[in-house]
């Protein structure tokens, strides 16, 4: 009853959606949005400050569902609303341009007929994604032909534009998003612009004051569509104080954060002495500016990946569920085994031998290099002006 209810009041909507394409829409006036307006990051966060310190011509505007994160954009200078605000409605009903990196709802999707929607994403896929994921929803009659046709403000393949970081993923995108080859923007990634600053996370530089000399190594999961979360901390070897001890012969920290869809991974910030940092969402303000000063990562199937080939620093892959991953969780775009460029372990004791050897290892630091020009098409920090320079083609 409640569902049904909830599709009479959308398809009592319907004529106010499509009013919408009668109102003129402003081409100085640009959306932004990310992570259903929970978060200000990724690459919306990058290209919003990009055109804001950049093009005074351009109104960029950030919508929330936050109220810390619109004051906090307010006190730097920049324009936030929370999405129900009058202000954030009338202006998404004018914008010309809607920025967006995970969906629709990081911004008001109610208001968005008549604009031109691009679609920055969040990373750059090693596991399939929208159509093109066989588990996912977006494959049921139901999505792709009753919410395609008849409630398009809530359809997610619709959109006029997605950014590609090159064309090791511009085909990827076309496929997932169902998106014609011409309306794939091969500009690079906005949130990779990072990579090439000079500035250095305060967490990264407490460590290091904290144990001397020390290597860190983040270790980044990605989640799990299947039943039950899954990290290297939950593996049976894993064996918190034979852990540290090796961490400490090594002078090693060893930082995970879960997905932000995860929260498996709990913080434990409050055990200072411990080499073992689990940080939790609310503890990172934006991964990639703490990633970038890293000395290894550690991953399995996450984008994380390909960010990280940017440093041109080891790289070492946790990925002791692969046959469970592809059967029940997602399908990959790649051969894994021939996509990454460190070592695969499989458990505590391949991991901890893998990170007692991996520096300096010139077959592995070649592997990253050659990784690094098929999978990253730009090296620079212009990632954010190119889509600018894309998306100001679009709307002379």
């Amino acid at each position: 009853m409640r569902r049904f209810l909830k599709y009479f009041l959308y398809t009592c909507f319907l004529p106010f959606w499509w009013l919408q394409t009668l109102i003129p829409r402003k081409k100085n006036i640009w959306i932004f949005g990310a992570w259903n307006g929970d978060r200000f990051a990724d690459n919306s966060k990058y290209f919003f400050n990009y055109v804001k310190n950049n093009h005074p011509e351009i109104t960029p505007i950030w919508l929330t569902k936050n109220r810390s994160i619109r004051d906090k954009i307010r006190e730097e200078g920049g324009n936030s609303y929370l999405m129900l605000e009058r202000k954030a409605i009338l202006n998404t009903l004018r914008a010309k341009m809607i920025m967006v990196s995970c969906g629709k709802r990081d911004i008001n999707n109610w208001c968005i007929n008549g604009a031109t929607i691009i679609q920055l994403w969040h990373g750059n896929p090693i596991k399939k994604i929208g159509l093109d994921d066989k588990y996912s929803d977006s494959n049921s009659f139901g999505y792709k032909v009753v919410v395609k046709y008849f409630f398009p403000m809530l359809y997610e393949f619709n959109y006029d534009y997605m950014v590609s970081n090159g064309p090791a993923f511009t085909e990827i995108m076309a496929s997932s998003y169902d998106l014609p080859l011409p309306r794939i923007l091969e500009t690079g990634c906005p949130r990779n612009d990072v990579f090439y600053s000079s500035q250095t996370d305060k967490f990264n530089e407490s460590l290091r004051l904290k144990f001397k000399g020390c290597k860190l190594v983040y270790y980044l999961p990605t989640f799990r569509s299947f039943q039950g979360s899954k990290s290297l901390f939950t593996l049976e070897d894993y064996d918190q104080d034979k852990i540290e001890s090796f961490l400490e012969a090594e002078n090693i920290v060893f930082v995970s954060k879960g997905h932000y869809v995860d929260t498996i991974l709990k913080s434990n910030s409050e055990k200072s002495a411990s080499r073992i940092v689990h940080l939790s969402d609310k503890d990172v303000n934006d991964i990639n500016f703490m990633l970038k000063d890293a000395d290894a990562l550690v991953t399995d199937y996450s984008s994380a990946y390909f960010d990280f080939l940017l440093t041109e620093r080891p790289i070492l892959f946790a990925a002791f569920d692969l046959e469970e991953y592809v059967s029940e969780s997602r399908e990959l775009y790649f051969e894994y085994t021939e996509v990454v460029a460190g070592p695969i372990v499989k458990n505590w004791e391949e991991l901890c031998a893998s990170m007692t050897t991996i520096w300096g290892n010139g077959m592995y630091l070649n592997k990253v290099k050659e990784k690094n020009q098929i999978f990253n098409k730009y090296h620079d920090n212009n990632n954010s002006q190119r889509v600018f320079e894309a998306i100001s083609k679009l709307i002379q």
